[in-house]
């Protein structure tokens, strides 16, 4: 089974994703010079192997401290993308955890506005992100 990981640099979040436990994670900074060319493999990754997940649940934990426009959309595929694909998964839970500092408010509203658009489970959780 292939796992998914991109080291995180000072413009792009690190990508774990790892089958073999379930457990996706997206965090850092986001801010890429091209964000089409950062996050389609990762988007293209999850389209070929999400259905090959063997664990009962998928959490895909999204901790990121910074965003620019274009990863918010290219975040907003990537949810998408799992809700649409959760048919193919039905026998696993999905829960996407969006990780927003107590003092940014704007991420708090950015993960509630994906929260109201998404029909999976979307759970909001407030830490401090250093």
């Amino acid at each position: 089974m292939t796992n998914l990981y991109i080291e995180q640099t000072h413009k792009t979040p690190e990508i774990d994703f790892n089958l073999n436990t379930g457990k996706l994670s997206i965090s850092g900074v986001s801010v890429p010079e091209n964000a089409h060319e950062f996050y389609y493999p990762v988007i293209e990754w999850l389209q070929k192997n999400i259905s090959n997940c063997l664990c009962e649940s998928c959490e895909l934990d999204c901790k990121i401290s910074y965003l620019n426009t274009s990863s918010l959309q290219f975040l907003g595929d990537i949810f998408f993308l799992v809700d649409s694909l959760k048919s193919n998964i039905s026998k696993k839970a999905i829960n996407i955890n969006w990780y927003y500092d107590f003092f940014d408010s704007d991420m708090k509203e950015t993960g509630a506005d994906f929260k109201d658009v998404v029909d999976v489970n979307f759970n909001l959780k407030e830490v401090k992100i250093t």
